[in-house]
Parts: C-alpha cells; structure tokens; sequence
C-alpha cells in the first residue's frame, strides 16, 4: 500500500492562459496578422492619434519577433500589410490595417500621428530603426509604381524621419534615392522637392544641410535631377520654383565656395613650387580660374592673400624677421593683387581680408600699418579707400587695435593730401 500523500487541488476554477504568453507562429504572415489584429483591438475609433497611442501600448506588451520581423511591423503602418514586388501588397495575407500612411491623406498633419508612433516603438526597441530603414528604402525604390499623390505621403514621410529624429542614417536612405532609373523618370526630384518642402516647415536650413552633409549628398544635389535638367541653372530654377529660394541661394553659395578652395589650392601649389613660378605664370592661373568659374575679383584677392601666406614658413622668426618675410613677398607678388583690385569695393574687400587674417594669427597684428603702407604705394589700393576703411568700412575683428596703430599713417596722408591742396 502507497504511503505517498496526495498534493490538494482547486475544484471548480479554470486557469486561464495570459494573452501575452500566446504563442505566435513564426512566419512574417502570422506575424503581420497579429500587428493587425492587436492595432484593431486596441482602437477605440475617437482619434487617429488616440488609436496609434493604444496600438503602441498593445504592441509593447505583446511578445512577437520584433528582432526578426522589425521590417514588416513598419510595412504595416506604411501600407496595411506586408509588401512584395512592386509595392504590392503580399496576396496571401487576408488581414488589413485600414489606417496606414499611403491611405491617409496626403498632409502633414495626417502623417505625422504615425511618426509619433515609430519614436515610441524605436525608444522602447532601439533595434527597430533599422526596420524602419529598410521599410523606407523598399518603399522608395518602387517610386515608379506610386502615383503623384502616393509620391508625395512617400516626401512627407521622409521628411518627418528626420524631424522626428528617429535615430535613421540619412546615407542608408539617400543612397537608394540615387537610382538611376528612377532619376531618369523625374520621380527622385519629384519626392525630393517634397521632402525639402515640408521638412523646412519646422526645421532649418541649417539642419537640412547637416542632413545631406551626413548623407554625403551635399555636394551632389544636382544629381537627383533627371540627365536633360542638371545643368545648376535648370536645378537651381526649379528649386526657387518649388519655393526653395534659402536652399538655392545656399547650393549656389557652395558651388562658389568649391570653385574658390580649387582657386587656393591651385594657386598655393604655384607660388609654393620650387623653383618658384614666375608672377606671370600665377597671375595667368588666377585669370584662367576666374574665367572658368566665373569668379568675383574679391574672392580672387581673398584667395590669393591666403595662398601667399601660406607659403610664408613664420615659425621661429621675430618680429623684425616676419615683417620682412611679410614685405618681401607682397612685394614679389604685387602685380597679383593689382590685377584683381580694379575698383573700391575690391580693395576694400582685400583690405578686410588682411586685416582678419592679421587679427587671426597673434604673429601678424604688427605687420598690419607696414601691409598697409607697402599696398599704398604699390598703387595696389588707393587713398580714398583707405579713408573709407578706416572711417567707417573696417571690419570688426580686431578694430580698435588696427584703428590705433595706423592712426600715424592715416595723418600722414592727410598732411600730404594737404600740403597737395
């Protein structure tokens, strides 16, 4: 006979299975079916907002593969299933999420409910931007199969990925945007005029540009536009036409800005040569650039004071050694910057440029009256703008110390204007 004690039991009460411990079959269509079904369950029909607030909460008490199936969870919202071929959405799934970006309407304002969602569920499962990443690119490489509506909720979209600050790298996204089929078609330009439209809305000129720099786009913007309409004029054109004047007037500023830096090194590589390059040959390489790149004279006259310095080794030298060094140089050169300082405005530009450059380099604020005096009578700049500068058109870096210190010199040339008179 069995000693064994038998162990009490509950009569009468049923043990119910937790929801979050279901077990949810492993395959992208059962785990679709189950982001649809808890997003139905959780809505409760008052508000859009309100219903992708109770769906987050559903989502992060359930145990699906999010690790796994991170893609499919953003094609969901994106597109109210999974996506195959073509945009289309997988034909053997039979459940749908009626309210998804490409059904709602094309505004901001019915997009980004959604974009609040994504930043929910990315914070909870950081993991998941990737998902959202791959969600967008597949998105974007099927531009062709939207149409201009769907087009631009796909702009919208990509402008809210970085307004919301999700955490997406702008490389992974633009990358797929430079597709050479699609650029073609005009479609790239098309969503990319939208993005730079409504993320301006709420963020800067300045953000946008970090945007693109981190994308390694910055330079290339031109390149989204199709063959036939690349030239910077045809791109800059449709840009203001889209009301982009900030971002045209900056991507014109930046095509100056490379001409310039390719005039600096071209021109610090010849007065740097050993043996050196005769005046002429330099002088005949700035004219060239300037005519190629359509350069104003002041940034020639910039550029070409920063490459002298530059060849001008001031490390260990006094004073007396530096001004000399100085002096000696713009002497050698001076048929350089009489070629490019033809009117007031770009000798006084070359003036400011002396002067910050001066007041940069602690080694330089005593040579700035000897600059002055050497430009004066090389007949480089002239008296009255020099009376201008000193008046009223200095720059602010280092004013008061430049004023004081030519003081001297701007008496002198009122005595010997007088003495002329």
């Amino acid at each position: 006979m069995s000693t064994k004690e038998e162990k009490p039991t509950l009569a009468g009460v049923n043990v119910k299975t937790r929801k979050r411990n279901i077990v949810i079959p492993e395959d992208p269509g059962s785990f679709a079916d189950a982001v649809v079904t808890l997003c139905q369950d959780a809505a409760d029909g008052v508000s859009l907002e309100a219903d992708l607030e109770a769906a987050a909460k559903a989502l992060d008490g359930a145990e699906l593969e999010y690790s796994r199936y991170g893609d499919i969870l953003f094609q969901v919202f994106f597109a109210g299933g999974r996506l195959g071929t073509g945009a289309q959405l997988a034909a053997e799934d039979k459940m749908r999420l009626s309210t998804n970006i490409l059904a709602c309407d094309a505004t901001r304002e019915g997009i980004n409910p959604y974009f609040k969602l994504f930043q929910t569920l990315t914070r909870r499962r950081p993991f998941l931007i990737r998902g959202l990443e791959n969600t967008l690119v597949k998105l974007l490489l099927s531009l062709e199969f939207f149409d201009d509506v769907g087009r631009k909720k796909l702009g919208i979209a990509l402008a809210l990925t970085f307004s919301w600050k999700i955490g997406v790298m702008p490389s992974n996204i633009f990358a797929a945007l430079l597709n050479d089929r699609l650029v073609a078609k005009g479609t790239v330009l098309e969503v990319m005029t939208v993005f730079f439209q409504e993320f301006l809305v709420k963020d800067t000129l300045d953000d946008l540009v970090s945007i693109l720099t981190k994308a390694n786009i910055a330079n290339r913007l031109v390149d989204f536009a199709p063959p036939n309409k690349r030239s910077s004029f045809d791109f800059h054109q449709q840009l203001r036409a889209a009301g982009l004047n900030g971002l045209a007037e900056w991507d014109v500023q930046r095509e100056i800005d490379l001409r310039v830096t390719e005039l600096q090194e071209a021109l610090t590589e010849a007065i740097t040569a050993d043996p050196p390059i005769a005046v002429t040959e330099v002088l005949a390489i700035a004219k060239s650039k300037k005519g190629e790149n359509n350069l104003p004279d002041t940034e020639v006259l910039r550029v070409s004071w920063l490459a002298l310095m530059k060849s001008i080794n001031l490390t260990g030298k006094n004073q007396q050694q530096i001004t000399q060094s100085v002096m000696q140089k713009l002497k050698n050169y001076g048929k350089l910057f009489a070629a490019f300082a033809t009117n007031a405005k770009a000798e006084l530009a070359l003036i400011n440029t002396i002067q910050v450059f001066c007041y940069e380099d602690t080694r330089m604020l005593k040579c700035f009256t000897d600059i002055m005096k050497l430009l004066y009578n090389a007949d480089i700049v002239g008296e009255d703008t020099i009376q201008h500068w000193y008046k009223k058109g200095s720059h602010t870096k280092g004013r008061a110390v430049f004023l004081k210190d030519i003081e001297p010199f701007m008496k002198w040339l009122e005595e010997a204007e007088e003495e002329d008179d």
